[in-house]
């Protein structure tokens, strides 16, 4: 079965807009999607009508968020949520709505309404453990959705009955092995992965968590990646794209993801991993005094 496997990323979500409209025009058509964070997101507008206008329209969609800021949130209101002690520091109320109203058409708000399977991941906080909507035809798409997305310390988390629920990435932010376990053989891994190559600002709080935090998770997506292209009779093809998201560059992240994934089916590697770089000691840069690099032989 040809599974679209969606990652996470935050604010590169419309990189996945690229890449998933670069497919489509190739003829690669998904008989299932399984998405975690904004890869929920796009897998559900994807699932609910698997055609290249959708894709025009998951893009202008990604625009329109990024102009009413629906997923971010004002310093200040940021440093009153901080003070009050809350578990979060940005409301999702706004990006609810505009998933409920805008990203999903009205005949397709539960997951047996879909024209693909569709599969969303979220986390159990307490055990970290992946829990799984899409088994259900009458669960609600917008709830697993806006749960997926729920970035730990950024949205509010989902809660039920004393158990706190977040965001699929904190525990798979690509998750290959569930799809195998819903019956996919071939997998398109649209990997919004992490990357060292990027120059960054680490002048704000949230750039040093996500710098801190994402190598970890990425970690994991790689030894679910090696499992996974060791099963017989399965055909993975990983395409990783490192590329930084803004906001106001919607348009511009879009065509960079079509672009990375027309460079992959012009040459593709099915099965084969492709990993981060791996930084030498004569690339890194001069540490704190008395301190030097360590690199495990």
């Amino acid at each position: 079965m040809r599974t679209f496997v969606l990652s996470g990323g935050g604010n590169r979500g419309p990189l996945e807009v690229g890449a998933l409209r670069a497919l489509l025009e190739r003829g690669i058509q998904p008989e299932m999607i399984v998405g975690s964070s904004a890869g929920a997101l796009n897998g559900a507008m994807l699932a609910s009508n698997p055609t290249l206008e959708m894709t025009h329209q998951m893009q202008q969609l990604w625009v329109r968020a990024g102009e009413r800021k629906l997923i971010s949130a004002s310093p200040g209101r940021s440093l009153l949520q901080l003070v009050r002690g809350a578990s979060y520091i940005s409301d999702n109320s706004a990006l609810k709505r505009w998933i409920v109203r805008r990203a999903l058409p009205a005949s397709r708000q539960n997951f047996g309404d879909l024209a693909v399977k569709l599969y969303v991941t979220i986390a159990h906080l307490r055990t970290h453990t992946l829990y799984v909507y899409g088994d259900d035809p009458s669960s609600n798409i917008a709830d697993a959705v806006i749960t997926s997305a729920a970035v730990p310390g950024f949205f509010p988390p989902t809660l039920r009955k004393g158990e706190v629920f977040v965001d699929g990435g904190a525990v798979s932010n690509l998750p290959v092995r569930l799809a195998v376990s819903r019956g996919a053989t071939e997998i398109w891994a649209i990997d919004l992965a992490f990357s060292h190559d990027h120059p960054r600002s680490f002048d704000r709080l949230l750039n040093i968590v996500d710098a801190a935090v994402k190598p970890v998770l990425y970690g994991e997506a790689l030894r679910e990646l090696k499992s996974v292209v060791r099963m017989p009779g399965i055909v993975v093809h990983h395409i990783p794209i490192y590329v930084l998201g803004d906001f106001s560059r919607v348009n511009e992240m879009v065509e960079a993801g079509a672009r990375e994934v027309g460079k992959y089916l012009d040459a593709p590697a099915p099965n084969q991993i492709r990993y981060p770089k791996e930084w030498r000691a004569a690339d890194l840069p001069e540490g704190p005094p008395g301190s030097r690099p360590f690199l495990p032989e």
